[in-house]
């Protein structure tokens, strides 16, 4: 699937729910920490505290032993900011049966598109090593996922490290936001440690590009060209049976390792195996816990 505005209204599907109840007053689709007005019943306060005559409730304050006036409060709704920090160094470059720099931008634009579909706010920051390739500041208008998915088209991933995505990490305001990263998770484990304490304590949702055929690569014997998963160098290899379990084997201990890094802090990804199904996507956003 390619990023294109006729796909992007399939990410209409995809939706975030945020366990913890957030500050603000902009409405929005999220549970906030202030009681309002309209939708389910929440709970009564006194008048004084909540001095709103429309609210009264008359069977509550009758039967309240201080004779204190009561007053009906509903959970008030509100939006937030869907920040992607997309990671675009040398090792998303790498693919055998995806194209991961298209995918991550398709999914990028995609975030852009549910984001304006759900009333919340939407911002990105893609990184390639240390240099910012593109910043957009949170907003919510029309049209700018098609926006999003024209700037990323020629994607083009460079550097190493987690030192940019860090600095990125930490312009980030704290509040009404969930973040949302994008990236192979390639990096070094002190690295990923690194990059993910400095995302604390904002709710994280990170997206794992997958390349099933760097993590099992057919085993014929032969030259291939190889690219390194850190530097994104290429080199060439010579490929055999024993060199490709040796590779299945590396990659599996990666996985392990990085889910274990990500787990640390409490984080569970997204896996996005060689390419994008929206109906995958939304059934497992459903079941991830912010």
């Amino acid at each position: 699937m390619r990023s294109s505005p006729e796909v992007l209204p399939l990410f209409d599907l995809l939706a975030w729910r945020l366990a913890r109840a957030l500050p603000g007053l902009r409405t929005g689709d999220h549970p906030a920490r202030m009681r309002g007005a309209g939708g389910s019943f929440a709970d009564t306060a006194p008048f004084l505290a909540h001095p709103d005559p429309r609210r009264l409730d008359l069977r509550r304050t009758l039967t309240d032993p201080m004779g204190t006036l009561q007053v009906r409060r509903f959970p008030s709704r509100v939006d937030l900011t869907l920040w992607v920090l997309l990671d675009a160094s040398a090792s998303l470059g790498a693919g055998a049966r995806s194209d991961r720099p298209g995918v991550a931008a398709l999914l990028a634009a995609g975030l852009a598109q549910a984001a304006w579909r759900g009333r919340d706010r939407f911002a990105l920051t893609a990184m390639a090593g240390q240099d910012r390739l593109l910043s957009v500041p949170p907003g919510r208008q029309a049209g700018q996922a098609a926006a999003l998915a024209a700037a990323l088209a020629d994607l083009r991933p460079d550097g190493c490290g987690t030192a940019g995505l860090e600095e990125a990490a930490r312009e980030i305001p704290g509040d009404r936001v969930l973040v949302a990263v994008i990236s192979d998770f390639d990096h070094a484990p002190d690295e990923l440690r690194g990059f993910l304490a400095a995302l604390e304590p904002r709710p994280v949702l990170p997206f794992w590009l997958r390349d099933t055929g760097l993590e099992a690569p057919p085993g014929q014997v032969g030259l291939a060209a190889i690219r390194d998963p850190e530097t994104g160098r290429r080199r060439i290899a010579v490929t055999s049976r024993a060199w490709a379990d040796r590779q299945a084997r590396e990659a599996a201990g990666r996985r392990r390792e990085l889910r274990g890094v990500l787990a640390e802090f409490g984080l569970s990804p997204v896996e996005i195996r060689d390419q994008i199904s929206v109906s995958d996507l939304a059934a497992a956003l459903s079941e991830v816990a912010l």
